[in-house]
């Protein structure tokens, strides 16, 4: 399970550039969880301890709006979610359910990777830039 983490990791655009230090820390900070279909792993409006990243299986990503439940996107493996809530402070704005699996994951914990973005300007711009493009999907969909 270890080198599915590492390899995770390693291999995530947001962390590509690291240097070894740094990847052992966040690998260090990690842990590998598996889902059954129908789980949610984020509930919307909860205070979020993790950044996922996908490694099996799909997720299904949605939240409630003005006229029920909006579908938002489905994610699969080398995708991650989470960091919403992780960059703003606030809880999540979305639910995040397993759509097909059992999903795999890998969870990093909040510390590990604010600790990371405080000290590295790519990683948090990254965070930051995707932070800002969901945040926008998700006001079209809910609002159109």
């Amino acid at each position: 399970m270890t080198e599915q983490i590492e390899q995770a990791i390693q291999e995530s655009p947001l962390f590509k550039h690291l240097d070894d230090s740094d990847l052992q820390t966040l690998i260090a900070a990690s842990s590998a969880r598996v889902f059954e279909p129908g789980t949610q792993i984020i509930e919307e409006n909860q205070n979020i301890h993790h950044l996922y990243i996908v490694l099996m299986g799909r997720v299904r990503v949605w939240t409630n709006g003005p006229r029920g439940e909006v579908e938002l996107k489905t994610m699969g493996p080398g995708a991650y979610f989470g960091e919403v809530s992780l960059m703003s402070g606030n809880a999540a704005t979305a639910s995040i359910e397993v759509k097909t699996g059992p999903a795999q994951v890998v969870a990093i914990e909040k510390e590990a990777l604010m600790d990371l973005v405080k000290r590295d300007e790519k990683v948090r711009k990254m965070l930051q830039g995707v932070t800002l493009a969901r945040a926008k999907d998700t006001i079209g969909k809910v609002f159109k």
